[in-house]
């Protein structure tokens, strides 16, 4: 396996770097080990890693690295120095691997100033910084090469004795190879010759047609003109094109594995080597090809060092196990010792009950003997003598034990018979003292009496092995829980992840509407600069508050759209919230509103002899008002989805949900009934007044009325807010006119006829119509609300004709040019103009043109010959209106067909939809709140949002006004959202159902990954994100700040033991 670079991957990285680093400014330094550090070069909206080992490599990188917390002294020294500074050349040095960063000055690289870099990849390496004469200023390491020789500081850096890349002739090659002893082949004696390399070298080798492991001494023709030394020199050609191709065009990398055994069928594939060239020895093996070199060696060194840190994990588990396993051994022994005990001295009892006769003999023997008087030594002789006899009793005898009144007898069980050797291996496993038993009996008491003796120490016995049992598994818990606790405090975790490029919106403050549209906010007076002059475009909306500090929000509404109105009040509101929050109003806890304009209205431009600061814009034209706003925001995470099978899922997925909704608020406001038959087929039956756009009010919220959103359309759940805004102020306002679907609507014939029949009345007097009596007795309460209302309305006539009657001085007058002016107009038409006008209070234009179709479906109008003189032709409206009224039409009777037959398509068959691709979908339908079981995941991005924006996240957390800061902030909510993590996951994934049990291991394997990846997510990223001064509230966060202090505590601790060892 290749471990480090080659003169050729120095050369191919080389080339790389000068076009993706070149002109960019060294922002950081950082130290990931004592040999490799990680260079960060910038400019405006992009970055370049650079991640240099010293003696290894050296590449860009894609990969996240843990740094030191400290700094090195070389790491300071070179900050010192490079830091902000321009590069303005990188080379290599001959064809050496040595690489020169050169920052130089305004003057020139050999003006005072500028500074290098030296990176050397051969033997042990050395990074070494000079100035522009090559002196060396600071170095990794002090090497000495000889007496006079030395890399240290205050010596000049040799550049001359580099080598370089010449092509090859022929003689030169002859002689090198007749320089190779007897035992040398081609492969090991030509990767010494020149500047190819060992892998170049392979390559010409097998171009010229001859083997790498051909011996040069007895296989090859040393003759200057033979085929095999003209193939070498071609072949050598051939090289040195690829080497300074090399050094002019950046080429792709290539990535080989190695050969899988027939038993690794289920393994990964193994790196082996990575190269700036598909070599002739490697297109037979397994490759990937990647874009260019530096890609290709920063995946192969990033797996490997991912894989090391596996291994070293891995180690750490296997240690502990180990640990843990010996335990329960040991644990495991101790239980076996005390069972075997009490099954030994039950055995015994048993033993002594079965030869009681004999264990009396013995006993009563022995115990004369003792009486008598005869010494001990002379007893044990005298058992000898009588076992060597052949005593029966005294061969039962083992040993005398008179000093503690004791002799041990060898008792038999009868019931054990020789011929019993069929019985079964696990009886006799179960039975471990079959055979003679060694019992110790005493002298001074009966056989049953020892007996007794045993079965009461059985008894003993068994209760300290009940008491030993409970405490031992109380000890082997508590072990597991500490080994536990250390393998996680001293595990290494795989620090070496893919860095994401961010998305073009997250420098900004931004979220994604419940609606799905996108929401931007500047930070500061330069971002609200940037943002409207750069982003905001037509059909987006300015949402702003009228409070110090309040952030310049803009909603960025779907493509093709030419007005804000189409973007609904929902996504209004929450832009208008994020505008509050983000103000003063947050840490003094007011509560005010917020309006909206459209992207026309916000210009640059300021009055005559004013001056517009950084981030300050005029806005011209009427200002549409939110209603006030609440101080309450949220935090979650969103996923990125990594494939396009998952994208497709979620998208397949919403489209449901909308048409459902849809459907469902076409049920509620009766829109989805169906529609009355009409006499003339051409009139369209579709209502226009529910999808509609009306015009919004202008006017600031007052504390009398309720805001009017007649803008809105029945898709956007127009209801909803309406009902919201009822339960807030607490009046109903204006009802829309389609919902008075009972009432018939009258045509404007029949409206004139009306007026011309009320003047003729008015001046022949009509007798007065009887009165019907009122029925006596009680009246209900419904009957007397509405003769309450009647007399109301009675009244309220009877003061309007007072007021007409008793007109002011002009007035008269004023109403007969109004008159006169609008003669052609009826009352339809001048409804359907003072919508289109925005005059507040009046109907959507939906709903008119509903009640005047309504109008014509009931009646077709005939001309009517008695009270007109000729037929009166309805005048058409003015040009303007009725193309608008067309407009609103066409797209009333398209969308609503297709609204409702997206839920049936969807549900008949839903492999129907057409495949979804990367490209056809905007960056946000690859973004989800809820990941889906099987969905591949990428990463997870914070998101700060109005709380009801993030009511379908599935990790979040409230946000209110408070004292805590950021970054105390950030750790709260991500302890809370990991605990809603660890929640989610299933307790077992077991089940009988082996559906079941799958979707129980798919939930356990996302809610892991979910997981994983909010801990990835940098501290940095989670506090741009988060909202300063607020308070984090969620479920159970007492019990997350109990832990948090517990955790707080023991880290404590743990430094405080660590003192004193130190």
């Amino acid at each position: 396996m290749k471990q480090r670079f080659s003169a050729l991957d120095v050369r191919a990285t080389v080339t790389a770097l000068q076009q993706r680093i070149v002109g960019l400014r060294l922002q950081g330094i950082y130290d990931v080990n004592a040999k490799t550090f990680l260079f960060k070069f910038t400019k405006p909206d992009h970055k370049e890693l650079v991640l240099v080992e010293s003696g290894i490599r050296i590449h860009t990188t894609d990969y996240t690295r843990d740094k030191s917390i400290t700094p090195s002294n070389f790491c300071m020294k070179l900050r010192k120095h490079l830091k902000a500074r321009r590069l303005t050349a990188i080379r290599q040095i001959g064809m050496d691997r040595v690489v020169d960063f050169e920052f130089a000055v305004a003057a020139g690289a050999h003006a005072e100033g500028t500074y290098h870099i030296i990176c050397e990849f051969y033997a042990s390496g050395n990074i070494i910084l000079t100035d522009y004469q090559y002196n060396t200023l600071a170095l990794l390491r002090v090497v000495h090469v000889d007496a006079d020789t030395a890399f240290a500081v205050g010596r000049t850096y040799c550049l001359s004795e580099s080598r370089g890349v010449e092509p090859v002739e022929r003689a030169a090659l002859v002689e090198f190879l007749s320089k190779a002893g007897p035992k040398d082949n081609l492969k090991r004696t030509l990767a010494s010759f020149g500047a190819f390399g060992p892998a170049l070298s392979e390559h010409v080798i097998i171009r010229a047609g001859l083997s790498p492991a051909l011996r040069i001494a007895t296989g090859l023709d040393l003759d200057p003109n033979s085929p095999q030394i003209s193939a070498l020199v071609e072949a050598y050609q051939e090289a040195y094109d690829i080497v300074i191709r090399l050094g002019r065009e950046v080429s792709p990398g290539y990535i080989t594995y190695m050969p899988k055994l027939e038993t690794d069928d289920d393994s990964d594939n193994v790196f082996d080597e990575f190269n700036p060239w598909l070599f002739e020895q490697h297109k037979a093996k397994p490759h990937d090809e990647y874009p260019s070199f530096a890609d290709a060696a920063d995946v192969f060194f990033s797996n490997m060092e991912a894989q090391k840190l596996k291994v070293k994990a891995h180690q750490q588990e296997l240690a502990a196990e180990k640990k843990l396993g010996a335990i329960k051994s040991e644990h495991e022994g101790r239980v076996a010792a005390l069972e075997r005990a009490h099954r030994k001295t039950e055995e015994q009892a048993r033993r002594i009950e079965i030869n009681l006769e004999f264990v009396d003999q013995a006993i009563l023997i022995i115990r004369q003997a003792v009486a008598a008087g005869m010494d001990w030594k002379e007893l044990e002789e005298l058992v000898r003598d009588q076992q060597d006899q052949g005593n029966p009793v005294a061969l039962r005898i083992l040993k005398l034990n008179l000093a503690a009144n004791q002799i041990t007898l060898e008792l038999d069980d009868p019931e054990d018979s020789d011929d019993d050797s069929s019985e079964d291996e696990a009886d006799v496993d179960q039975n471990d003292f079959s055979g003679a038993l060694a019992v110790d009996v005493d002298i001074f008491e009966s056989a049953f009496a020892n007996a007794q003796r045993y079965y009461n120490s059985r008894r003993q016995a068994g209760v300290k092995h009940a008491k030993t049992l409970a405490i031992s598994s109380q000890a082997l818990q508590s072990a597991e829980q500490k080994i536990k606790t250390d393998l996680k405090a001293t595990k290494i975790t795989v620090t070496v992840s893919q860095s994401r490029k961010p998305f073009w919106f997250e420098k900004f403050s931004w979220f994604i509407s419940s609606d799905g549209y996108l929401v931007l906010a500047g930070r500061d007076m330069q971002q609200n600069e940037l943002l409207v002059k750069r982003h905001l475009r037509g059909g987006d909306a300015y949402v702003h508050a009228d409070i110090h500090g309040a952030a310049s929000v803009i909603v960025k509404n779907k493509p093709a759209t030419e007005s804000a109105e189409t973007i609904p009040p929902s996504t209004l509101f929450q832009a208008g919230i994020m505008s509050v929050c983000q103000s003063r109003a947050w840490d003094a806890k007011i509560v005010t509103s917020a309006w909206w304009v459209e992207a026309s209205q916000v210009s640059k431009t300021a009055p005559t002899g004013e001056y517009l600061s950084t981030g300050s814009f005029m806005i011209r034209g009427k200002k549409h008002f939110l209603p006030p706003t609440q101080l309450v925001y949220g935090f979650g995470f969103l996923f990125r989805l990594a494939d396009d099978e998952s994208v497709a899922r979620h998208v397949r997925a919403r489209q449901q949900r909308q048409a459902i909704m849809e459907e469902n608020l076409r049920t509620a406001t009766g829109a989805g009934s169906e529609p009355t038959q009409a006499t003339d087929e051409s009139v369209p039956l579709e209502a226009v007044g529910d999808d509609s756009v009306t015009v919004v009010s202008g006017k600031a919220p007052t504390e009398g009325g309720a805001m009017d959103f007649s803008a809105a359309r029945k898709k956007y759940n127009l209801e909803e807010i309406e009902t919201a805004a009822i339960d807030e102020f607490g009046e109903e306002g204006n009802v829309p006119a389609a919902r008075s679907e009972g009432k018939r609507q009258i045509s404007a014939k029949e409206r004139r006829d009306m007026r011309k029949q009320r003047t003729t009345t008015d001046a022949v007097p009509t007798p007065p119509t009887p009165v019907p009596p009122m029925p006596v007795g009680k009246v209900g309460k419904k009957e007397q609300k509405r003769l309450d209302e009647e007399a109301k309305f009675e009244k309220s006539q009877q003061k309007q004709q007072q007021q007409q009657q008793q007109q002011k001085r002009g007035q008269k007058g004023k109403l007969r040019k109004m008159k006169e002016k609008y003669a052609e107009q009826d009352d339809e038409d001048r409804e359907l103009r003072m919508a289109l006008l925005g005059a507040s209070g009046k109907k959507d234009i939906g709903a008119i043109l509903d009640s005047s179709r309504n109008a014509a479906v009931v009646e077709a109008p005939e001309p009517d010959v008695e009270a007109d003189a000729a037929p009166v032709a309805p005048e058409p409206l003015p040009p303007s209106i009725v193309d608008q009224l067309k407009a609103l039409d066409v797209e009333s009777s398209v969308a609503e067909p297709v609204a409702a037959a997206a839920p049936a398509d969807e549900d008949d068959d839903e492999d129907d939809a057409p495949d979804l691709t990367m490209e056809q979908l905007s960056v946000l339908d690859t973004l989800t709140s809820a990941p889906l079981p099987g969905d591949n995941l990428g990463f997870a991005i914070p998101v700060c949002a109005p709380y009801s924006t993030l009511s379908q996240y599935r990790y979040r957390v409230k946000l209110i006004p408070g004292a805590m800061k950021k970054g105390k902030s950030c750790k709260m909510a991500l302890t809370v959202t990991l605990a809603t993590a660890d929640a989610n996951k299933p307790r077992s994934t077991f089940s009988h159902d082996p559906e079941e049990a799958d979707r129980l291991e798919m939930a356990a394997i996302l809610a892991n990954r979910e997981k994983e990846l909010m801990k990835a997510v940098p501290e940095s990223e989670l506090i741009m994100q988060m909202l300063g001064k607020a308070k984090v509230v969620a479920p159970n966060i007492e019990s997350v700040r109990q832990t948090m202090k517990s955790k707080a505590k023991s880290m404590a601790k743990a430094k405080a033991s660590k003192k004193p060892e130190d």
